[in-house]
């Protein structure tokens, strides 16, 4: 099943051009001098100051120098010693046949030894290196993870702030318009048009509208301030959904494929996997160290004496030949060791089966998040352009005299409110459709790009 943003077909939804106006001045406030970022902007700044990305990073360089440790435990091993001393020695009685001697001496020795050491038989290594590789492997895999969580910081940090902002923008018109219809109600009032009553209700609207506009000022900041601990850019200016576009649509709509996916595919799942069979390897390794060991050795030693008992002399030795060792008793540490790495592996595949079950449960709930966001968007398509006819009916009415201010006040609020509702079913949608590709490990770049093609730029 290919759920890529590479092969995701579009079917283009119209939105209502009825309110577009009303958006686009709302946008207009930013200034044009100031170039917008999408979202692939705010990936890439994050992608260069996230610290936990940058903690995933070092990890893996920390793993893949682990793998080259491992690998050099086969690898041979050259020491060269070298020694220079002064010395005294005093000899009293028997020496190598002579006999009831009583001598000291004072003089200096320098010597060298240079030793190779191949290991040949080596279990508990050949393990280790194979393990290795293997936990480069999961921490491949954790990697690719973290990207995919940055990508899904970011995109839920950025559309929460659009929608902090966008709020911002429609309180700031409701109030306008709210202000302008309590206007209105005052002069009407004065004039004896309306009554004491409906210039009250006007008043109380506008200053809840003025309320809301505060409330929505301090969380724009809160959410701008949440993107800015991930991508280092707190004056980062956001970009819009247009008022028109297309919603990418599933390649499949069948749940049990996308979870089957996520089955395969889910880099947390996979990272699981591999570390489980790590820490069944750290068993064999540990087993292993009660095996014996068989390494080749070749040696040189010399040593230049100036004096002592022996008299001057220079001594060289060089020997080439296997060492065999077999280990006997360690006091219990070799079983210890493999009891411990037993029950580590009973814990990976603890955590292996939490992240199946995690990644089922996450592929289900955003297929079904996705599904039934399509089809709040449109009831909220419908439903916005109902409440535009609607404050039309209630301005005529208003003119009539069949409806009050309050009536068209409450009618501009409605207005608002399916603005606000449909803009945050669009977000709602684009995010659920990266967490499914997310679930199913199939998010990448290509699917942060589709979703910016549809932001304005």
């Amino acid at each position: 099943m290919e759920a890529t943003g590479e092969h995701v077909t579009g079917k283009w939804i119209y939105w209502a051009e009825l309110g577009a106006g009303l958006l686009g001045a709302a946008l207009a406030l930013v200034s044009p001098i100031v170039q917008a970022e999408g979202l692939t902007h705010a990936f890439a700044h994050a992608m260069e100051q996230d610290p936990t990305w940058a903690e995933a990073r070092a990890r893996y360089a920390e793993v893949l120098a682990d793998r080259d440790l491992a690998r050099a435990g086969y690898h041979p091993v050259l020491t060269v010693a070298g020694r220079a001393t002064a010395n005294h020695r005093e000899v009293v009685g028997d020496y190598f046949g002579l006999q009831d001697i009583d001598r000291s001496d004072d003089f200096e020795a320098v010597g060298y030894s240079i030793q190779l050491r191949q290991p040949i038989l080596r279990l508990d290594r050949w393990r280790q290196r194979d393990a290795a590789s293997l936990r480069v492997a999961a921490a491949a895999a954790r990697l690719n993870a973290a990207e995919v969580d940055l990508m899904l910081r970011v995109a839920d940090a950025y559309f929460a702030a659009l929608d902090a902002e966008q709020d911002l923008e429609f309180a700031k018109a409701e109030l306008r318009a709210i202000s302008d219809r309590a206007d209105q109600v005052r002069e009407q009032a004065q004039l004896e048009i309306a009554t004491e009553l409906g210039r009250s209700e006007a008043d109380a609207q506008r200053e809840l509208a003025r309320a809301r506009v505060l409330r929505a000022e301090q969380a724009l900041l809160t959410r701008r301030a949440e993107l800015a601990l991930i991508t280092g850019e707190p004056t980062m200016v956001l970009s819009a959904i247009r008022s028109y576009g297309y919603l990418p649509e599933l390649s499949t709509t069948d749940r049990e494929a996308w979870v089957q996916q996520a089955r395969e595919s889910n880099p947390l799942l996979v990272a699981t996997r591999l570390e489980s069979e790590v820490a069944s390897r750290a068993v064999d390794i540990e087993r292993a160290a009660r095996l014996p060991t068989l390494d080749l050795i070749a040696q040189r030693d010399y040593i230049d004496n100036s004096g002592g008992v022996s008299g001057e002399r220079e001594d060289s030795e060089d020997l080439i030949g296997l060492e065999l060792r077999l280990p006997v008793f360690d006091g219990g540490a070799t079983r210890a060791r493999t009891t411990a790495a037993v029950a580590r592996y009973e814990q990976a595949l603890a955590r292996q089966a939490r992240a199946q079950r995690q990644a089922e449960f996450q592929a289900t709930s955003a297929h079904s998040a996705l599904l039934l966001g399509r089809e709040q968007v449109a009831a909220l398509r419908t439903a916005r352009s109902a409440t535009y006819d609607a404050v039309e009916a209630t301005e005529g009415g208003v003119f009539a005299g069949t409806r009050t201010e309050v009536d068209l006040v409450q009618a501009l609020r409605e207005r608002f409110d399916a603005e606000r509702a449909l803009t945050r079913a669009v977000h709602g949608y684009l995010l659920n459709s990266l967490r499914l590709k997310a679930a199913a490990g199939t998010l990448g770049t290509p699917d942060l790009m589709s979703v910016n093609r549809m932001l304005d730029d």
